[in-house]
């Protein structure tokens, strides 16, 4: 059974152009699912919908964010159709899986304010922290995926037009304005990106390196950004926080939806509604933090 598994991981790889960090994801589900039929003594030609209703129910026991279990089912759901479609299974309840009533939790957005003062304090014009800088600049400029950021090529980069090019879920592109700042810090990334390469006498086709001159990881960009946030008493930053605060920020603006859906590579404008009741919390914290009357501490004598 983990040979269907690796050719399953194998094919959103290479078909799909799903994310490492999903295909790790997806790998640790599925596995988890394969353990679970291993000590039920049961085959995936066994699975039936009463079998799949108990291990649900063995998953919330386990008090799983929303978000998690969400995953998993939905790990579940491609895997039976990849092997339906294969003719390994014949089975197409795992169209109905369903985990009940889910309510995800809102995305914590870093407010304009903090995260701009954040971003005009960052120091340092050596390699290191002007790739910081670029990183963070990028991201919070354009909404990208960490997984886009890692795999961002020179080719994809146009400074002269200020625009680049995301690759993102599924292989599918779309393409993206680069602000003057982020524009600037990154000229002089790739001026110091220029030097240490003819230093170490290599090449290489990603945008963001390391000082080895390798790509630069998914998960290093993840580390580089918390140890950042929380350098500046941003505890929770991270890089899917700087695309919820480039979306909502972006509402807050005035600009519509399909326009943020475009931008976000969103496939369904579902997805990008949540953003307006994220923006409603936004905006409620913000009057609660700026209001003078708003908090009893405050308004009292």
């Amino acid at each position: 059974m983990k040979d269907k598994v690796e050719d399953f991981l194998k094919f959103l790889e290479v078909e799909k152009n799903y994310s490492s960090q999903t295909l790790r994801a997806y790998k640790v589900d599925l596995l988890q699912f394969l353990e679970f039929l291993n000590q039920s003594k049961q085959t995936l030609q066994d699975v039936s919908p009463f079998i799949l209703k108990i291990y649900i129910l063995e998953l919330k026991k386990k008090g799983l964010k929303a978000s998690s279990l969400t995953r998993k089912i939905s790990a579940l759901k491609s895997f039976f159709k990849f092997l339906s479609q294969r003719g390994e299974v014949n089975k197409t309840f795992f169209l109905k899986i369903n985990t009940g009533r889910v309510r995800s939790p809102l995305p914590e957005v870093p407010f304009e304010e903090e995260l701009n003062q954040m971003l005009d304090s960052l120091e340092g014009e050596d390699f290191v922290r002007l790739r910081t800088r670029a990183i963070l600049e990028l991201l919070y400029a354009t909404g990208l995926r960490v997984s886009e950021a890692s795999s961002l090529r020179l080719e994809d980069l146009s400074l002269a037009s200020c625009l680049l090019r995301a690759k993102g879920k599924g292989g599918k592109e779309r393409v993206l304005p680069i602000g003057k700042k982020a524009l600037s810090v990154l000229t002089k990334y790739l001026e110091k990106r220029e030097l240490l390469l003819k230093k170490l006498k290599k090449e290489s086709p990603y945008l963001f390196i390391n000082q080895r001159g390798g790509k630069l990881s998914e998960r290093w960009i993840f580390e580089l950004i918390k140890k950042e946030g929380m350098r500046y008493g941003l505890f929770k930053l991270h890089p899917h926080a700087l695309r919820h605060a480039f979306a909502t920020h972006l509402l807050n603006a005035g600009m519509d939806l399909r326009s943020i859906q475009e931008l976000l590579g969103h496939s369904s404008l579902a997805t990008t509604q949540k953003y307006t009741k994220v923006q409603y919390e936004y905006l409620l914290q913000n009057y609660l933090k700026a209001h003078p009357r708003a908090n009893s501490k405050k308004s009292s004598p």
